[in-house]
């Protein structure tokens, strides 16, 4: 799992058009103020790296100040992607431990983001 994270003052995307693994019925657009931002690319085997994961993504959201997450899908991040079901089903995982919102998978989206620029603000890990 590669994760791009981020602290933002503001985060909003359109769902544009889907892909062939689209999800059905997502939420096509969301707006999120002063939040830890996950950017993430699922890996094969990543399903058992979950615990790692929400570890790290809490403690980078204490160094933020945060109390909210929003995942996003960001295929872009790894050459070696997980099938989709796999990966969906580890942004869900994150998702549910965190008590976090995600953008849906498989959408080509738009977006508009406003990054803070302190020393905290900007992280990339692999789980």
């Amino acid at each position: 799992m590669k994760m791009l994270v981020l602290h933002v003052d503001l985060f909003e995307y359109w769902a544009t058009r889907p892909t062939k693994i689209a999800e059905k019925d997502p939420v096509r657009h969301n707006r999120k103020e002063n939040v830890t931002l996950v950017m993430v690319a699922v890996e094969p085997g990543d399903a058992g790296k979950l615990d790692g994961a929400v570890e790290e993504i809490r403690k980078i959201m204490g160094w933020q100040h945060t109390s909210e997450a929003f995942i996003y899908p960001y295929a872009h991040l790894s050459d070696n992607l997980a099938p989709p079901e796999e990966a969906v089903a580890v942004l869900d995982g994150l998702c549910r431990r965190l008590g976090a919102e995600r953008a849906p998978f498989g959408w080509y989206k738009k977006f508009h983001l406003h990054a803070k620029g302190h020393p905290m603000a900007e992280f990339s890990r692999r789980i």
